[in-house]
This record gives C-alpha cells, sequence and structure tokens, in this order.
C-alpha cells in the first residue's frame, strides 16, 4: 500500500489476489492413483473463471483484472442487457504473474498480482489527527447470487499483510484491518461481495515539527513588537504584517494538499487561534 492521496480521496494498493473454488469437470484422479496432486495451468490455457472485480476501483483506462467487466445477459423475451466497465492492469514482468492450480478434486486456485488505485473517502474534521477507514470491494459483476457466492476461507486469516508496509506509508499507521461482506442488490440482480477495510491513522510527526511548533514560534516572536519602542512604528507594523503573511502562507501549504471541504476542521481552529 502506498500514495495515500488526501486531495483525490483515493490510495494505490498492490496485492496478491486468490480465488478458491471447486470445478467437478476439472477432476482428473483418485487418491493415490499414481497421479500429481495438482497441475499447474499457464495462462494461453484457459478456463472458467469468476468475474471478479473492485468495486471502488478509480482508474480511468480499461481494464481486465480478471476477465473482462462485460456483461451480456438475454431474457426469454429476447431483452438483451449489455453491460461494460473500466479496469486496472496486471503485472508482466517476465512471465504474467498469474497462477492456476488444479487439483485432482477439482478444486481450483486463482492468483494474481494487481496494482489499483482504489477510492477512499475521507473525514478531515479531525485532520491532522484524524483516522481514516478505506475500503476495498470485490464483487462479482455478471454473475448474481444465485450462480455465484463469495466467502472468507476459514480457518486462517484471509487477508495477510506484508512486513514492512507500514514503512511504504510515511503519514500513515495501518492500526487494524477488517473484513466483511458487501453484498449489493440493483436493478439486475443480487451480487454477492466481500470487503477489507483498512484503518488508517495519520502520524502526527510532521504537522508538529512543519504546522503546530513553528505557529507557536511566530506568536512568540509577533510579542516582541510590545517590547518596542513606541516610536519605532516601522518596525512594529512590519514585524506585525510579516508575521501575519507567515500564517497566511503557512495556511495555504497545509489546505493545498487537502480536498476543498467545507466543514471546519482541527487544524483550521489551530491557525484561527494563532492569528
Amino acid at each position: 500500500m502506498s500514495n495515500v492521496d488526501e486531495a483525490n480521496m483515493a490510495y494505490d494498493i498492490q496485492i496478491t489476489f486468490r480465488e478458491q473454488w471447486n470445478d467437478s469437470r476439472l477432476a482428473y484422479g483418485k487418491p493415490n492413483d499414481g497421479l500429481p496432486s495438482f497441475i499447474i495451468l499457464n495462462k494461453e490455457q484457459d478456463i472458467w473463471r469468476p468475474d471478479t472485480f473492485f468495486a471502488n476501483e478509480k482508474s480511468s483506462y480499461k481494464h481486465e483484472i480478471d476477465r473482462r467487466n462485460i456483461l451480456i445477459r438475454i431474457h426469454k423475451d429476447g431483452q438483451v442487457l449489455y453491460s461494460n466497465e473500466k479496469s486496472s492492469h496486471r503485472h508482466e514482468i517476465d512471465r504474467p504473474n498469474i497462477l492456476i492450480r488444479i487439483h485432482k478434486d477439482g478444486q481450483v486456485l486463482y492468483s494474481v498480482r494487481i496494482s489499483l488505485t482504489l477510492s477512499c473517502p475521507m473525514n478531515f474534521q479531525y485532520y491532522p489527527l484524524d483516522v481514516q477507514n478505506c475500503l476495498l470491494d470485490f464483487a462479482s459483476y455478471a454473475y448474481t447470487t444465485e450462480d455465484i457466492e463469495y466467502r472468507w476461507k476459514d480457518g486462517l486469516d484471509p487477508v495477510q499483510i506484508k512486513a514492512g508496509v507500514t514503512a511504504s506509508l510515511p503519514q500513515f499507521f495501518l492500526k487494524n484491518l477488517l473484513t466483511d461482506t458487501c453484498t449489493s442488490v440493483t436493478n439486475t440482480g443480487s451480487y454477492s461481495c466481500l470487503r477489507t477495510m483498512l484503518k488508517l491513522t495519520r502520524l502526527f510527526g510532521y504537522h508538529l515539527f512543519h504546522v503546530y511548533l513553528p505557529g507557536a514560534m511566530l506568536v512568540i516572536i509577533s510579542w516582541v513588537s510590545f517590547w518596542l519602542d513606541p516610536s519605532a512604528v516601522l518596525g512594529r507594523v512590519t514585524l506585525g504584517v510579516a508575521t501575519l503573511l507567515t500564517m497566511v502562507i503557512q495556511s495555504g501549504n497545509v489546505n493545498n494538499r487537502l480536498p476543498l471541504v467545507s466543514y471546519i476542521k482541527a487544524i483550521d481552529v489551530w491557525i484561527g487561534s494563532i492569528f
């Protein structure tokens, strides 16, 4: 996980996405029959796979995350429903980072490495002491719950975090990670969905040393004008104006990194109290 973009309310993440299901049509042996316990397919040996897509994906170019996100549904009366969706990209360094493993009993493991830019609605009311909850939702694009039902894997932690992931987030700490369901109902049917919630706590060190302490020092410096000779009008005015302009610039630098929200933030209260 990297590049949490507050201005666009988005974040970048790289994941190894794994799905597992049973397809009896692919079963090829029995226990102790001398055949390998599983076989691995390459990219060209295509089989049926769930048409998984990420619901809060924010990239604006067309993608094929697992399969093409296209739905063509034909009803008995000849009514046709066509729907298309945008997409992300796979990693192809030397060979495509895709694993398709088929076991004797027809159990299929599909694994792929994906980079995503995902939407993350944020609330900056307590900025820079805020906590943001970023979601990662994935669901079936064309198959309803009558065909596909997503479930988290039992017995193991379904979401594994790579060691050192916090080091890639200089301003945030990954405090917690939760899993849930997010099945949605639309006018075309009910679609199974799984959700991962990333709880991000902002680190306060940067704002302490670059906003709060400099602001406090400016207030202390502005008090120097009370010790100046009353006749030194130019010096008193210059010191006051310089302090005011410095705080205006600092306030602008802080807000340039944030979206234009209509509510008051915690840092606005601090800067307002300095003025």
